[in-house]
């Protein structure tokens, strides 16, 4: 007799969104403050030569040397939280030298660089939930640590930048990037799939049941849409991104036209010279004025002969980013 064999279980493949990397050390050390554990807020506050990260980049470390965030390539995280341990036990803020000319020999950078790292010891739990809050609210803020008085102060002023302000360092926070991605087809999700990996702030809108059944396995937050002149949630800000990727244009005329009224730094729309052409055409002719329809990336993306969607998804993800980075610090 043959034994009975059970069938394989494989589990369900989920592709979670990278979580936003100013925002999770913040969350970490509140929720981690909240249970009793005490921990500081690591910040980059001078850099010298090459470093992995920039000015400004956290990390939380608990007095037990659990962390959270990265402030180096990710290779000597566990070597600098236990130098973190060492201030957290004394109860004072203090600055830290990683990498070149540190006193902790065996803590060095491969690109062979320094950073100054400034430890704050048991922030204020609501200045975390403000922070949090703001960064919830999509609103641009700084974090401004005082190193000799051992506080952090929230400062509201959207033109403050990372640095030091006389003998207080700033950690400016803006919004993630928001990428609002309509049509249909492989070229859609593809390009969902990149900027979910990406973690951008992703919103999907499609006409199409088999793409919205597609995504809805990957976990990118989709919407069922039945009408060209349909809105939903979320709204467009300065810090949005809208992409449209359809083949059958017919769809795209109203939508420009809601999108083109608000105030993204980024539209990109699917296809050719000639379509795009035929595109600016129309919305001339609906009333808009030809300085917005100039907004328009037509042909999306910076590889212009792109044909196959992992390709196209790469190429607009990598023209929003340099858009993105254009952005005056406002």
């Amino acid at each position: 007799m043959v034994a009975s064999v059970e069938p394989l279980k494989v589990p369900k493949l989920e592709i979670m969104a990278a979580s936003d990397l100013q925002e999770a050390p913040l969350a970490w050390l509140l929720d981690q403050t909240r249970q009793g554990a005490p921990g500081a807020l690591v910040t980059i506050v001078g850099v010298e030569g090459g470093a992995p990260r920039p000015l400004g980049t956290q990390m939380a470390v608990l007095a037990d040397g659990r962390f959270q965030g990265q402030i180096s390539g990710g290779c000597v995280e566990p070597a600098i939280a236990a130098e973190v341990q060492s201030v957290i036990a004394g109860g004072e803020d203090a600055i830290l030298r990683i990498g070149r000319g540190s006193r902790a020999i065996d803590i060095q950078f491969p690109c062979g660089g320094g950073v100054d790292v400034l430890v704050h010891v048991a922030p204020e739990p609501a200045i975390l939930r403000q922070a949090l809050a703001l960064m919830a609210e999509r609103r641009t803020f700084a974090l401004v640590q005082h190193p000799g008085g051992s506080r952090t102060e929230i400062v509201a002023e959207p033109d403050v930048a990372t640095g030091w302000r006389g003998q207080a360092f700033a950690r400016r926070f803006a919004p993630r990037t928001r990428a609002l991605l309509i049509g249909r087809g492989q070229e859609l999700e593809a390009t969902a799939r990149t900027a979910l990996a990406a973690g951008l702030d992703l919103h999907v809108a499609s006409p199409s049941a088999e793409t919205l059944a597609a995504l809805a396995l990957t976990g990118v937050p989709v919407t069922a849409l039945t009408s060209p002149a349909q809105t939903w949630p979320p709204p467009i800000d300065r810090w949005t991104a809208t992409v449209l990727l359809f083949h059958d244009h017919d769809w795209e005329l109203p939508i420009l036209e809601n999108v083109l009224a608000a105030d993204g730094f980024y539209i990109g729309a699917l296809g050719s010279h000639r379509t795009h052409r035929k595109r600016c055409e129309h919305l001339l002719a609906r009333g808009v004025a030809a300085a917005e329809i100039d907004r328009i990336k037509g042909p999306v993306g910076l590889i212009t002969p792109a044909r196959d969607p992992g390709t196209l998804a790469i190429s607009i993800l990598a023209e929003i980013a340099q858009e993105r980075a254009l952005l005056p610090a406002l």
